[in-house]
């Protein structure tokens, strides 16, 4: 009985998103990914036409099965700072289960190696950051309308220097195990935020 493609196409997708977020994306060979996922090569081109094929699937992955879960309460209306601490404790959490690991954001990781003349796989990259940079806004925008009431050229900086310090704290902790210094660049973090928007830093929890 043939398998069910739907089913086996998704189990592919995840055992590869494994390999590319470990290895990278341009370390990783059609080789490496046959002798990961336990697939052979023509089954892959059977569902992929291409390594980038593969690639941009596990990127539509990684959103739906690692960030979407983190990231929701951000997303959520009416969200605040209070969400925006929720989310680095969805960060730490894994971190912490995972000390060690390596594995860092997969997109930050990507950026890392992606040139220009890979326009599709930027796009992808640059609307993950996008994605996050404004569930940030909002969420911070929202608390501002509670308290400071700064302007919004000023809640835009905010933004942008939070998810530069995000992608600071994805990059430090690729490999870390030091999982106590990583929450405390979560609390100053959160500290400078609540300090500009004049309200309190959200209990933990």
């Amino acid at each position: 009985m043939p398998r069910a493609k739907s089913t086996s196409r998704t189990a592919l997708v995840d055992s590869a998103l494994k390999t590319f977020w470990k290895k990278g994306f341009h370390v990783v060979s059609m080789g490496d990914l046959v002798r990961e996922t336990g697939v052979n090569r023509s089954s892959l081109y059977s569902d992929f036409p291409s390594k980038d094929a593969l690639f941009h699937a596990c990127l539509d992955r990684y959103q739906e099965k690692v960030v979407t879960p983190a990231f929701a309460p951000v997303e959520r209306e009416g969200a605040g700072l209070a969400e925006i601490r929720l989310y680095l404790e969805n960060l730490l959490t894994r971190s912490a289960a995972h000390p060690g690991s390596g594995d860092g954001c997969l997109v930050l990781n990507t950026l890392a190696q992606v040139t220009p003349a890979e326009a599709d796989t930027l796009q992808r990259l640059r609307a993950h950051t996008t994605r996050l940079q404004r569930g940030i806004h909002r969420a911070l925008a929202s608390e501002n309308q509670r308290h400071q009431c700064l302007p919004e050229a000023e809640i835009d900086a905010l933004s942008r220097f939070t998810l530069i310090s995000l992608q600071g704290l994805w990059a430090q902790s690729r490999g870390s195990t030091d999982t106590p210094a990583l929450r405390q660049y979560c609390e100053t973090l959160l500290l400078l935020l609540a300090n500009r928007l004049g309200c309190e830093v959200p209990a933990d929890g």
